[in-house]
């Protein structure tokens, strides 16, 4: 069977695997499918490798911002869509993007082709898409946000399925009118299943036993509320607690990683934090488990973060290292759960830090093995294969 992916953004220049590289990668390996993907080229010199069939969109227009080059290139990626599903016999579509799938879409209406689409609305769209470009909040931000919402509520209703990873993105499916939706959940790897002793990480980085370091790891963004954490570190600071922030990743596109460096002046704590690049995908349990206290300090008033679901639960939670996030729903579905903690202004994070200096434990391995075997990217990877033959099915039976 024949899978064409259209990804949410570069399968192959983004800094680290995104849902579609640990979906597909795996899917294609099983041997059961053939995974074909277009390659959108927006951070230039690949990062990531693939057993898949790359398909490089040829005369491709090099633009650094993502919005003008996929309007740049809309000619060219959607000719070689097109082509690549009548050469390569694709069965099913599989599209996470909002341009390119949606002239994808119009075009298929009007040729009157019958290969199914999927829409992966993996994270909330309209303002992950607009983030890109301006600020949500601003005048035109709300222009442009409407005008993505429009595109995503047409995609979502007009697909043969919608596949989510969590579920506020569901409720917001069905709510739109998707005609049928499928939980696809995000996962870990295997790898995570290991624990890691921290100890080693600690002394690379300079830190003693006692120091309380405070982590994030992931892309620093404009879905981040950084300043109350930024803030709550000062505050613990300035009462004696020997805390340390350790941020692992970098920005993506946008200049919020400048407001960041600005704030850890304001507050400073310049000189107690390390700031560090991505990481390779392998290391990131050795440094989650670095950490006596790991963080996802989503801005719960930016719908990207409101909707979002964030592997790095799971994957920070695996090392043992307790987790304080702020309550976006797919944190509040499992808040019940030891080791996660929710925070939402900077004297909730203190409060966490100084519980923590004072008892410094680790979140029991023996209570949530069983959780994070769940959560493996192998059972998304059977759910959606599960799916991609049934539509090839329906393919079949339209076409006889």
């Amino acid at each position: 069977m024949r899978v064409l992916v259209i990804p949410s953004s570069d399968y192959l220049g983004h800094p680290f695997p995104q849902r579609h590289n640990q979906l597909f990668e795996r899917i294609h390996d099983s041997k059961e499918f053939e995974v074909h993907v277009v390659r959108f080229n927006i951070f230039g010199k690949p990062k990531l490798t693939s057993k898949c069939i790359i398909h490089e969109i040829p005369l491709e227009i090099s633009i650094s911002s993502t919005g003008f080059y996929y309007l740049a290139n809309i000619i060219n990626y959607t000719t070689e869509i097109l082509r690549i599903i009548k050469k390569e016999f694709i069965d099913v579509v599989f599209a996470g993007n909002l341009l390119p799938p949606l002239v994808y879409v119009l075009v298929r209406n009007i040729i009157g082709t019958k290969t199914p689409v999927i829409f992966d609305l993996q994270d909330y769209y309209p303002t992950s898409a607009a983030g890109y470009l301006v600020d949500v909040k601003s005048t035109f931000g709300t222009v442009l946000n409407g005008f993505f919402e429009a595109i995503t509520r047409y995609l979502i209703r007009s697909a043969s399925a919608v596949t989510i990873p969590g579920i506020a993105l569901e409720m917001y499916s069905r709510r739109v009118g998707a005609k049928k939706v499928y939980m696809i959940p995000n996962g870990i790897s295997e790898l995570f299943l290991v624990k890691h002793d921290g100890r080693s990480i600690r002394r690379k980085l300079g830190y003693s036993e006692d120091d309380l370091v405070i982590g994030y790891i992931g892309s620093i963004e404009f879905w981040l509320d950084m300043e109350s954490l930024i803030k709550a570190v000062s505050i613990a600071k300035g009462k004696g607690l020997p805390v340390k922030l350790l941020l692992v990743g970098k920005h993506l596109q946008t200049g919020y990683s400048l407001k960041v460096r600005k704030w850890l002046r304001d507050y400073r704590v310049e000189d107690i934090t390390t700031w560090l690049d991505f990481i390779p995908h392998s290391e990131v349990p050795m440094y989650a488990a670095a950490m006596d206290v790991a963080t996802i300090p989503f801005n719960i008033d930016n719908p990207t973060a409101y909707y979002a679901v964030p592997n790095k639960l799971w994957e920070y939670l695996s090392q043992g290292t307790p987790v304080a996030a702020t309550p976006i729903p797919e944190v509040l579905a499992y808040r019940s759960m030891d080791g996660i903690f929710l925070v939402k202004v900077a004297e909730d994070y203190v409060k966490l830090f100084e519980d923590i200096w004072r008892r410094r434990e680790r979140v029991s391995s023996s209570r949530i093995e069983g959780i994070l075997r769940a959560r493996l990217w192998s059972h998304s990877v059977e759910r959606l294969k599960n799916l991609l033959k049934l539509l090839s099915l329906y393919k079949a039976s339209r076409l006889s």
